[in-house]
């Protein structure tokens, strides 16, 4: 592949990670079934502190089959599937028998680089570029330990490489303690959102009834995917929603991906749902995401979702999704191995039937609330991004050797 590389100071000069790390062997721990071993997998790396967070201990008998690799202290270790391509660390801790994943590439350094040098250099936004082109396999996108090692890097003396690490040190951990706090103020924020909201429903139960949800709502559970979709489907204006078009940011039901006409749901019994509906996810691991969405207009989902209607004459629309936001799904899903919520869960959610005048009220009120909530965590989102780009530029100087 033409690499197209950026001009270096004198005294520096381009080499390929492969020249400057050594050979790093693999392990079986199941021929030590009765030893403890401390295994690091994908998932025991935050892939935003660039860390080992959560290793875990395992007896060699219970060890998974991809527990192969060797690593020790100093060892940089990338994740080589995507979309695990930033679940990188230094392994900064001695730990008892370390074994990680081969869906790791270890980095050991030789003496022509500092650990923490190589480190800090492949967790760039350069090197991601470098190794695109060869991240292949549809099903299962992945990098080779040699393509990734054929990236280039920077190598000054190693003593620049020592006062480029002071420096990183220095500022990088500065800018991450501010990104600490900023995530710290979303979590209080959130946590204020779910009192406040709470506590405006919790003031209604000392003046108005209480009755199960599912005595004012009527409750659609979604329909199987009818074979017509399988491969997609786009002839119409009525949409089809999947569970997994719950998973962005937006309150109502939009962008479907298949849409059908009337024509179509009549001679295939494609059963429509009524607009102003909640919706829920009904199983799976998307319930434990929380999410509420809004149908905005009448449309068709899937068997992975359950959507709640207003009875009208007791409560509106609007009222229902409010109260919706006071509920944790977490809280009342069956503890089976898939996560589900049945009717009797909704059975078990208590509302306080509100006047129609109330409610009006109180959906004024809790719009505020979310709306506040969403401007603080907007703004804390853009002071996120400004640190991480921030990073990218102090990372990417310090590789030009202009730190």
């Amino acid at each position: 592949m033409e690499q197209v590389l950026y001009s270096l100071p004198d005294g520096w000069e381009w080499q390929e990670l492969a020249d400057v790390v050594v050979k790093t062997e693999n392990l079986n721990p199941l021929k030590h079934a009765d030893q403890l071993w401390t295994y690091i997998d994908i998932s025991s790396v935050d892939r935003d502190r660039f860390a080992v967070t959560d290793p875990k201990e395992i007896l060699g008998k219970d060890a998974p089959s991809r527990a192969k690799k060797h690593v020790q202290l100093n060892d940089v270790i990338f994740a080589t599937t995507r979309p695990n391509l930033k679940n990188i660390a230094l392994v900064r801790d001695e730990y008892s028998s370390p074994v990680a994943s081969t869906g790791f590439c270890v980095l050991r350094a030789n003496k022509k680089v500092l650990p923490a040098y190589l480190f800090y250099f492949v967790t760039t936004d350069f090197v991601q570029a470098q190794i695109e082109p060869y991240v292949g396999g549809a099903s299962y996108p992945a990098i080779t330990d040699g393509n990734l090692k054929k990236a280039p890097i920077p190598i000054p003396s190693i003593e620049e490489q020592n006062r480029i690490v002071e420096k990183l040190d220095a500022l990088l951990t500065r800018i991450d303690t501010a990104i600490e706090h900023l995530q710290e103020s979303v979590t209080l924020a959130d946590a204020l959102s779910k009192n406040g909201l709470s506590e405006i429903f919790e003031s209604l139960k000392d003046r108005y009834e209480v009755v199960p949800l599912s005595s004012v709502v009527k409750i659609n559970s979604g329909i199987a995917l009818p074979k017509l979709f399988k491969n997609g489907f786009s002839d119409g204006d009525i949409p089809f929603f999947k569970v997994a078009q719950m998973n962005n940011h937006h309150e109502n039901m939009v962008k479907p991906e298949i849409t059908f006409n009337e024509t179509v749901a009549k001679e295939h019994k494609i059963k429509l749902f009524p607009k102003g509906s909640t919706l829920i996810p009904k199983r799976g691991g998307a319930i434990l995401t929380n999410k509420k969405r809004m149908l905005l207009e009448d449309a068709s989902y899937d068997s992975n979702i359950m959507g709640l209607k207003a009875d009208e004459s007791k409560i509106s629309d609007e009222y229902l999704f409010a109260f919706m936001r006071t509920i944790d799904l977490a809280n009342f899903v069956d503890a089976s191995t898939i996560p589900q919520v049945n009717n009797k869960h909704i059975d078990q959610m208590q509302i306080p039937l509100a006047s129609i005048e109330e409610q009006a009220d109180v959906v004024s009120r809790v719009n505020l609330l979310v709306k506040k909530v969403e401007t603080m965590n907007s703004e804390i989102q853009r002071q996120l991004d400004d640190l991480q780009a921030l990073k990218s530029s102090i990372l990417d100087s310090a590789f030009k050797g202009e730190l």
